[in-house]
């Protein structure tokens, strides 16, 4: 039945005497019930607990995991094999790079490029700024996205004289949609695109070309909830009469960062054919920029998210803990009866990771599920319920404001603005107005995939 209790000496050397603790571990069983609570108080803080800094929770319960040998070979010397460090890198030096692009005005001056492209019609204002949500999205962190265009979001809404609630929503969700696009356009997609080895093209192509359709649906479906003020035209012919040239604040850091950005994306994009990876790739870039801005790293190190970093490596440890526990082969073997159903196993994760990410989080939610895909994958699974995940994933997030970090940006700046508290509830019967459609036309897309490719 159960196995022999494991005991574990620790030998500590010092002063007068020298000192020996025993700690005695039950069995197998024992251990991976440890293990199991450990990752449910962690993924606890991490959902329901606002006064816990998660980063700091959850990195401390992934340093006891280490701390206590649960798990053989957890340890600072296989450090490597627990962390993703590729992940990490590159999050690290898309953080500096876009905090550096930040100071220049760039993405302030392609929003007010938009307005005035808009020649002041309402409609097609909100058309041009969602565009540039998404695409900014798509190349840069969600976060960063939604800090910048919020407030020229509340620009419009205050020039119109509307409630800006509905237009921040929409921001939210063609900012989720728009990160779907590429490996580095959100956290989710850089932990899937790392762990799985799917290059940046490979993203373009499978989810890129879906994310245009979904920002179409997105806009179309949620069309009907945006407020519809009184002689918007006239009232956004003052918006559009603004210099787009007066946003850039720094031209000559302009002249040296974007170069070197757009050859970082290019980089991004031959990455398989360099045989280089992308936090390599990432870091290079940022450290180039750095050199030619002539800044020391102590002048960005407090934009970077330090928080988001540990928080990822205290993930990394707790998830792996679940892994070598057995959990995830455990949840593995209830999709077993999929195997000879290629179709069928990629309309379950579609479905299954949309359910995931809205209450455990995107990234907490992928991490747990990764080493599962890997599993399945590994026996004979369709490689395809990688992009079915990812798909489900990004949509899903738009379901609650636990989807994303972004998601609780935006209705915290929200709240500030309009000085009220947004209900859980009230994003969740928005989120769904999107969700639904959008993970509709996803199984429609995965359906016409399989009928054509097979």
């Amino acid at each position: 039945m159960g196995s022999s209790p494991i005991t574990c000496s620790i030998y500590v050397k010092g002063g007068r005497s020298d000192r020996s603790f025993l700690i005695i571990w039950g069995g197998k069983e024992l251990k991976e019930l440890v293990i199991l609570i450990l990752a449910v108080l962690a993924y606890y803080f991490i959902i329901f607990d606002k006064r816990m800094p998660k980063s700091t929770i959850t990195l401390f319960i992934g340093l006891i995991l280490m701390a206590s040998h649960l798990v053989k070979n957890m340890n600072v010397e296989n450090l490597s094999e627990i962390v993703d460090f590729n992940t990490l890198g590159l999050l690290f030096g898309m953080m500096i790079t876009v905090s550096i692009l930040e100071e220049t005005g760039l993405f302030q001056y392609l929003v007010v490029k938009m307005l005035r492209l808009s020649k002041a019609n309402y409609i097609r204002t909100i058309v041009f700024l969602m565009m540039v949500v998404a695409l900014t999205s798509a190349f840069l962190d969600n976060v960063i996205t939604i800090l910048m265009t919020a407030p020229m979001i509340f620009l419009v809404a205050d020039t119109l004289g509307v409630n800006p609630t509905s237009l921040i929503f929409l921001t939210l969700f063609i900012d989720n949609i728009g990160g779907m696009a590429t490996i580095i356009g959100s956290p989710l997609n850089i932990v899937l695109g790392s762990e799985s080895g799917l290059s940046f093209n490979a993203f373009l192509k499978n989810l890129g070309t879906f994310a245009i359709f979904a920002f179409i649906t997105v806009f179309v479906v949620f069309k009907r909830y945006l407020p519809k003020p009184e002689n918007a035209d006239e009232k956004l012919k003052l918006l559009a009469q603004m210099d787009p040239k007066k946003a850039i604040t720094n031209l000559p850091l302009l002249k040296k960062s974007l170069p070197v950005f757009l050859v970082v994306l290019a980089g991004f994009s031959m990455h398989g054919i360099l045989k280089t990876e992308l936090s390599i790739i990432s870091m290079l870039g940022a450290l180039f920029i750095l050199l030619l801005s002539n800044r020391k790293f102590e002048d960005v190190s407090k934009k970077i998210d330090w928080d988001t970093l540990f928080f990822y490596m205290g993930l990394y440890m707790i998830t792996f803990s679940l892994e070598k526990a057995g959990f995830t082969d455990t949840i593995a073997k209830l999709f077993m009866p999929l195997k000879d159903h290629p179709f069928a196993s990629s309309i379950v994760f579609l479905w299954i990771s949309s359910v995931i990410t809205p209450f455990l989080s995107a990234v907490p939610g992928t991490l747990l599920m990764v080493p599962v895909i890997h599993k399945l994958v590994s026996v004979g699974f369709t490689p395809y319920i990688w992009w079915a995940y990812g798909m489900g994933a990004n949509l899903g997030t738009n379901l609650t404001p636990l989807g994303a970090v972004q998601n609780l940006i935006g209705v915290s700046l929200l709240e500030k603005n309009q000085g009220e508290k947004i209900e859980f509830t009230a994003f969740m019967k928005l989120g769904i107005k999107v969700v639904l459609p959008t993970m509709i036309l996803a199984t429609i897309w995965v359906s016409i995939r399989f009928m054509i490719w097979g």
